[in-house]
């Protein structure tokens, strides 16, 4: 289905995992690498009727549908995150921001405050974004046949 070596930009691929979500849908181009987006709301761009086509009419598999990041992981990164904090008091901080309702929103405005911290945490993030996608990748039919491209690294 796919060809020997499928060049696959991580970076781009991170993004639609990312930003993957009821109003937008991302797929993955087998053959070319390419990721579509779809968008799911009225006033669709041409491109967009064209991407939804192509995946619509696909019978043979070209396209797969790139996953979301569901918020439990978020929510595991942030814990995980405040493990490897060594101010003590910005570690309280952000575990006391974390609890309950508006966990996310809490965090990143207690991280806001400290730059170097805020900094590290969307390296943190990226990185576990860029395994999971990976990860991802591995378990689909391509299997490991795929070059990784990137454009920030």
């Amino acid at each position: 289905m796919a060809k020997d070596q499928l060049e696959v930009d991580i970076d781009e691929l991170c993004e639609a995992y990312e930003f993957s979500n009821f109003e937008n849908s991302y797929y993955l181009d087998l053959d070319t690498g390419e990721v579509l987006l779809i968008v799911h709301h009225s006033g669709v761009a041409e491109q967009n009727r064209k991407n939804k086509k192509k995946i619509e009419q696909d019978d043979e598999g070209r396209y797969i549908k790139v996953p979301s990041t569901d918020s439990r992981e978020g929510y595991r990164d942030m814990q995980d995150f405040i493990q490897t904090v060594d101010d003590k008091d910005l570690r309280e901080k952000l575990r006391i921001a974390i609890d309950g309702k508006g966990a996310f929103r809490r965090f990143k405005d207690v991280l806001k405050r400290y730059p170097e911290e805020r900094e590290r945490w969307f390296e943190f993030k990226d990185e576990r974004t860029r395994k999971r996608v990976l990860e991802w990748l591995e378990r689909q039919e391509i299997g490991s046949d795929f070059t990784i491209l990137s454009s920030s690294r």
